[in-house]
């Protein structure tokens, strides 16, 4: 037989294997009780699982109990019963009985597991039941989203109490993994916490207690963020961490001073205007940046400049500048003089991080320091008719109140989009210097990471770092 006529019958005979494998796939998930695939569309992730209610009681699929278990299906007709294996654990459900074999267990549930539409119903009561070990995913019943999730490895966040004493409010925050904890926003009127876990307690009206207006929850797309405001007459705040009572404390001061952080410091409220952006894409010519495989940082920063300044003029209407819009090399002093000349309200530097021997991802964002001589320049001068000179290299710290707020909006939008950790830094970068305006060196995404290079290796993953950028942009120039 000739090569081709050999390739065409191993294409033939791959083919006929395949229709049989899907076949046999299809009769398996018809014994097991399984209705079709469900569809994109309303279709849950692949980390929850819808429920709906049966009779007054909550209920899961077993098809989606299974698939969250990453449970292999075992169907007995005869006697209508379905057997989940998942590792080394056994869970038996058996329609219209309310009785469940889990492992060498029978666990009696309030109602009985029920069969529609061809599928067993299981309750969402049974998830209290299931071992609780390492090699069983752990899942919770989330009634406000009527969904059964797979819980992160970062665990679960729980319901916030206030309470106040001697002028100190504090926030205690159930978490499983207290150290993730971090700060996003030191704003008294945005102040940020970011948890890696999945929050599954609610929030009442009862938080607004002392120094603590209100808190929301802000939906993200891993983790969980809190949003707070503070009274204007707290002067500090502090964060505790107790590993061992698992449990995150936000203790907030009236006196404040030495052993308490300061909130940042705030601009005029209303919307601020953004007429011009100014985006400068770092590196370029024979500065390469960092280079990570194929991804290397002088195409990465020019190739999101060109995204993010398509995005901003669609949904902000402002005129946006390059520094470069080709595979040049710039230096500093060109760099501020573009976006001076421009009169820009704000300026994004691009640039990804590299932290060879760390195991640090997300981004990073480094604005000007907004000490006492950034705050009195940005103000018009301490006293009255006040006048504060600042060396040109240094004129970018009279906006740094204005800065740190960009910074803060900024990196808020990458928590809540899946896109971080983030981390804020209060130094001048060398981009940064001689920039008259509000300015920001923004590393995108760290190179030296494993998990963030993959996610860079996505086909839309310039597109959803402009889409966050600007949802920043957004939010600052709301200054709500």
């Amino acid at each position: 037989m000739s090569a081709p006529r050999s390739r065409l019958a191993a294409a033939a005979q791959k083919a006929r294997a395949r229709a049989i494998g899907v076949a046999a796939l299809a009769l398996a998930l018809a014994l097991a009780g399984a209705g079709p695939p469900r569809g994109s569309e309303g279709a849950p992730g692949t980390d929850s699982a819808p429920v709906h209610d049966l009779d007054g009681e909550p209920v899961i699929g077993a098809n989606d109990l299974a698939r969250l278990m990453d449970a292999t299906r075992f169907w007995r007709d005869d006697v209508r019963k379905l057997e989940l294996r998942a590792r080394s654990h056994r869970i038996v459900l058996t329609a219209d009985n309310p009785y469940v074999i889990v492992d060498q267990a029978t666990v009696h549930l309030a109602t009985p597991v029920r069969s529609q539409r061809g599928e067993l119903q299981v309750p969402v009561a049974l998830l209290d039941s299931l071992p609780a070990d390492s090699t069983l995913s752990r899942m919770v019943f989330d009634s406000r989203a009527a969904v059964v999730v797979l819980v992160p490895p970062s665990g679960v966040v729980g319901t916030p109490h206030a309470s106040v004493s001697e002028g100190v409010t504090r926030v205690v925050i159930p978490v499983d993994q207290p150290a993730e904890c971090t700060v996003v926003s030191r704003a008294r009127e945005h102040f940020r916490l970011r948890f890696g876990g999945y929050f599954t307690g609610v929030l009442t009206d009862s938080l607004r207690h002392g120094l603590l207006n209100s808190i929301r929850w802000l939906p993200a797309s891993s983790g969980t963020a809190f949003e707070a405001s503070i009274s204007g007459d707290a002067q500090g705040f502090r964060l505790e961490r107790d590993a061992a009572a698992r449990h995150v404390t936000l203790v907030i001061s009236r006196a404040g001073g030495a052993g308490w952080e300061s909130f940042a410091p705030e601009g005029p409220p209303g919307p601020r205007e953004l007429r011009v952006v100014v985006i400068d894409p770092g590196h370029g010519g024979s500065d390469a940046g960092f280079t990570a495989g194929d991804l290397v940082e002088k195409r990465l920063t020019l190739a999101l400049a060109r995204k993010l300044k398509a995005e901003i003029e669609r949904r902000l209407h402002a005129q946006v500048v390059l520094t470069r819009d080709d595979d040049r090399a710039l230096g500093t002093d060109e760099r501020a003089v573009t976006a001076n000349r421009a009169h820009a309200d704000v300026v994004l530097s691009l640039h990804f991080d590299a932290l060879p021997g760390s195991r640090l991802s997300g981004a990073s964002a480094f604005c000007p320091p907004a000490d006492a001589r950034a705050t009195a320049g940005a103000r018009g001068g301490v006293g009255a008719g006040a006048i504060v000179l600042l060396p040109w290299r240094d004129v970018a710290a009279r906006h740094a109140v204005a800065s740190r707020a960009l910074a803060e909006a900024v990196l808020t939008a990458f928590e809540l989009h899946g896109l971080g950790p983030t981390r804020l830094r209060e130094r001048l970068a060398h981009p940064e210097i001689g920039v008259n305006a509000p300015s920001l060196l923004l590393e995108c995404a760290t190179l030296t990471s494993e998990r963030d290079r993959a996610r860079l290796g996505a086909n839309d993953a310039l597109e959803a770092l402009a889409g966050a950028i600007t949802d920043g942009l957004e939010a600052y120039q709301r200054n709500e």
